[in-house]
Order: structure tokens, then sequence, then C-alpha cells
């Protein structure tokens, strides 16, 4: 059996595939004299955030490999090296290790910030938008973020600052470990009141009650095609999590003006219908949910 994992920049989707066959019993010799895959021992970018422009220093190191590789330009390594990179967007780097028993891979993934300008518009979920200079902008603490795309700051429906708070020791889940975290946050079961706390909000509460609990995770903002209305473009909110078993999920807690079990998986590729899967269906409640419309873009990917 080999394994390639290979993330696209784009969708940010891990996807994985797996060939297997019966091994008859005059194969058996032969399957048992081939060589050791290659091992990644480690594949790190640091910082794994900055501005657009800085410098990140991709790190690896790998074991019984015949050809190292990593993509996005780069191209064959040293089994051993280092070398500094300047993404302007966020970028998923895929290293693929080879020798004649197959491949492996690993990747990282760098979030990109844009820089923001002076005077630089904060636009909310209804598109309306008010001019801040932004050496303005309140300070924060070490541990805090705002969320920054095309030099704006992203805001609630109430217009308040988005605001992340990070856990310096939060870790990456399982996922039973983010499942039942889930089932025990109330984030979902908030009402969405138009206009004071929407899609935008419920992100920024997960988010922040995620890394609360320990558990690390991203806030992600995205366009959706509407599905009614002719040429219309919707923005929405979400967040994800890169489990330690199935990759990164991406989770949908937007609620209704009732508030109930809303913790949802949804499907986020480009293209795509926006089509989300309760968690933890109720009673009378449709375990899939109606598509939201196309995926057109992902605006925001931030940790």
């Amino acid at each position: 059996m080999k394994t390639r994992v290979l993330i696209s920049i784009i969708t940010l989707l891990a996807l994985s595939a797996s060939a297997c066959s019966v091994i008859q019993p005059s194969e058996q010799a032969d399957v048992l004299s081939t060589a050791t895959p290659p091992e990644i021992t480690a594949f790190t970018a640091s910082p794994s955030k900055v501005e657009n422009g800085s410098a990140v220093t991709l790190r690896w190191q790998v074991r019984n490999a015949d050809s190292v590789v990593i993509d996005n330009g780069i191209g064959q390594v040293e089994p051993e090296g280092s070398l500094q990179v300047k993404p302007y967007e966020l970028t998923a780097y895929n290293l693929t290790a080879t020798n004649e028993a197959g491949d492996v891979g690993s990747a990282v993934i760098v979030n990109v910030i844009p820089f923001v300008r002076v005077a630089s518009p904060v636009s909310n979920q209804t598109g309306t938008s008010a001019g801040i200079p932004s050496n303005s902008l309140p300070r924060l603490n070490s541990n805090e973020s705002y969320v920054f795309f095309n030099g704006a700051v992203m805001v609630g429906a109430d217009d308040h600052f988005i605001v992340l708070h990070n856990n310096p020791n939060a870790h990456n889940p399982s996922w039973a470990e983010l499942k039942a975290f889930l089932e025990s946050d109330p984030t979902d079961r908030r009402a969405y009141i138009p206009g004071k706390y929407t899609c935008g909000d419920f992100a920024e509460t997960l988010h922040n009650d995620a890394e609360a609990a320990g558990i690390k995770a991203a806030i992600v903002a995205i366009e959706l095609k509407s599905p009614t209305m002719e040429g219309a473009i919707l923005n929405h909110s979400l967040n994800a999590f890169e489990t330690t078993d199935r990759g990164i999920m991406y989770i949908d807690d937007t609620s209704s003006s009732a508030g109930y079990y809303a913790d949802k998986v949804a499907n986020l590729k480009i293209g795509d219908d926006y089509i989300c899967v309760s968690i933890f269906p109720q009673k009378g409640q449709l375990q899939t949910w109606p598509s939201m419309g196309k995926v057109l873009a992902i605006d925001i990917f931030q940790w």
C-alpha cells in the first residue's frame, strides 16, 4: 500500500488515495524483499502566519529517499535542508519523497495576512463600509489578532471588530475529540439575529471557545453564488479544524432565529454547492441542509 498526501491551495482540502491488492502466495517473497518506503521526519514552516510578502523558512528532513520534491516552483531538493519563501497568499507547500517502494507526502500551510492600509474600509456582512485609520484600531493582547482581508478588518453583524483569541498551547484534535467539544459547546444554540449576531459572530465565538478549550481553530470567510437571486453574491463565515485523523474539517455553527443544534460538517470546494451535514441531527431535523449556493472564493483562512 502506498499513500500520497496532497493538499490543494485553492480548496485547502486534504485528500488521500490508497490502492490495495491481494498478495498471491508466489508473490510473497517478492513483496517482503521490497525496499522500505521513505520517511519524512520533519517538514515545518516558520512562522506559519505572516504578513503579505514576509519571509517564511521551510525546513525538512527525509530518510531513505531517492528523490525529494517540494511544489510551488521549488522543485527537487536535498533530503535535508531549509530555504526561505515569500508567499503572497494562503499557500500550502507539499513535500513528496520517493524511492522504489513508493512515495510519501507531507504538507505545511502558511497563512498570509494582507497589509492593512491607512484609512482602510471596514466591511460587514451587509457590504456597507466606513473609513477608519488602521493605526486607530485598539491595541490587542499578544494572544489576540484581528482578521484582515484586502486591507479591511472583518467585523461582526453589529460592526464590532472580529477578534480571535489564540491559545499558544492549543493542539490539533482527533475527530472524536472535536465532536465531543462541539457537542458540549453552546455556540450553535445561540439565536441568529440579523444586524446583531450572524455567521461571522458564530464563527468568532466557536473559534474562541475552541481555543479556550485547547483546540486549535481557524476562521474562514467565503463567497457564494446565490441559488435564488440571479447574480447575487453571498458572504458567509465558518470554522476549520485540522484533525489528526481526518485532515481539515470545515465546521459551520450558524443556527436559526430559534437557536438549536446546528453543528454541521461543510463541503467547501471551489465550484461545488455549499452543502452541510448535521453532526448531531435532532428529531424532526434534516441531516443534510439545503445548498446555500456554489462556492466562488475563499477570502479568509486564518488560524
